[in-house]
């Protein structure tokens, strides 16, 4: 900009000062010493340029400011009618939003998308910048991928999971969704976990594996289960409390040990083996059921005698015999159902996903409790 101008103009101005120098010293000026030029007046002359270039840059500067500054406000003047009511972001700062919560761009007003699900609509030409092409309106925008909304068009985000991340640039509008969901930016309202998620996180039952992340498709192991359970049962401290049963691979020290022991002394888990609990073990679909049907009986002491006739299940050999009269009744209490829209299939040794954790959960309690 104007700053290597004015450094070049300084650099020739003291090259003159010089060749002046050199030519009163070769003409015999005593009055001008080498000493002197080089020490004192040369020194003072750079000084006081570059000081006066300062100035002059800063003037120049708080010049452009104060235009642009006017020029945005007209603008932003233009676009709602009144100066003092529109929101703007000058950057694409992310934030989280949460579900439910519209954004609605404007002309040259741009989003980045970065975590989460959100939906578009809109009525002219919104584009992905990042992948150079336009968004249909109802298309999703794609994380970590930057938007800007075309010539005359107004368009809408609407946010689809329980929490997002996004930045918004230029002006908009905002209106806050007002819906109990989660903090999640992997639950979207169109999953079809969506709902079971919702039920475990609002009933405290379990939450995610970090603040803003549930996991549906990480597997649950049995210590984990046994925490679930108890929560299930109304966290009843004096049970917890009273509990003293012990495994031999569960120690004293561990986090899920006072909840592995209330369900050892209630009866709801006797472990994988004699004096064996297999905390870290991945917990299986058919021992998921056998334990909410250990629960249901042993713990709140219910008669459950509903049975479904399991021959038409393809895999139906592959459960364990100790976990086939309880199958039978999660199929027919609809707690478990085929894996396939095919086929009919358990996968009762496939480990348990958290999202078919929670959807289990959630019939049990609705069916059940």
């Amino acid at each position: 900009m104007k700053r290597p101008v004015l450094r070049l103009a300084c650099a020739l101005a003291v090259l003159t000062l010089l060749a002046c120098g050199a030519y009163a010293l070769t003409s015999g000026d005593s009055l001008i010493s080498l000493s002197y030029l080089k020490n004192i007046f040369l020194p003072q002359a750079v000084s006081q340029g570059g000081q006066a270039a300062e100035e002059k840059l800063q003037q120049t500067y708080d010049g452009a400011k104060s235009t642009l500054d006017q020029l945005q406000k007209g603008y932003l003047a233009q676009i709602t009618g009144d100066e003092g009511n529109v929101l703007y972001s000058g950057t694409l700062q992310p934030r989280d939003w949460n579900e439910g919560d519209e954004v609605e761009l404007t002309t040259g007003s741009g989003v980045l998308m970065l975590e989460g699900a959100a939906s578009v609509t809109h009525d002219g030409a919104f584009v992905d910048v990042t992948a150079g092409e336009e968004v249909p309106s109802g298309g999703r925008l794609t994380a970590n991928h930057r938007y800007l909304a075309g010539e005359d068009t107004q368009a809408r985000i609407t946010v689809l999971s329980g929490a997002a991340r996004l930045g918004v640039q230029g002006a908009y509008d905002y209106t806050g969704g007002g819906v109990k969901a989660t903090p999640f930016y992997d639950v979207c309202r169109t999953d079809w976990f969506y709902g079971p998620v919702n039920y475990a996180y609002q009933n405290q039952l379990f939450s995610g594996v970090d603040a803003h992340h549930f996991g549906p498709a990480e597997v649950m192991n049995r210590a984990m289960l046994m925490t679930v359970l108890y929560r299930l049962a109304g966290s009843p401290e004096d049970q917890l409390a009273a509990a003293d049963v012990s495994f031999s691979d569960v120690s004293d020290t561990a986090w899920y040990a006072s909840y592995v022991k209330w369900g050892a002394a209630q009866g709801i888990t006797a472990g994988i083996a004699p004096n064996l609990f297999g905390p870290g073990h991945e917990i299986t679909r058919e021992q998921i059921v056998a334990l909410l049907y250990s629960f249901g009986t042993k713990y709140l002491g219910l008669t459950l005698e509903k049975r479904a006739d399991l021959s038409g299940y393809q895999d139906l050999a592959q459960a364990s015999g100790w976990a086939q009269d309880a199958l039978s009744w999660a199929v027919a209490e609809g707690i478990i159902s085929s894996s396939s829209t095919d086929t009919l299939i358990l996968n009762p040794q496939r480990s348990a996903s958290r999202a078919e954790v929670a959807t289990m959960l959630r019939a049990f309690a609705e069916k059940i409790l």
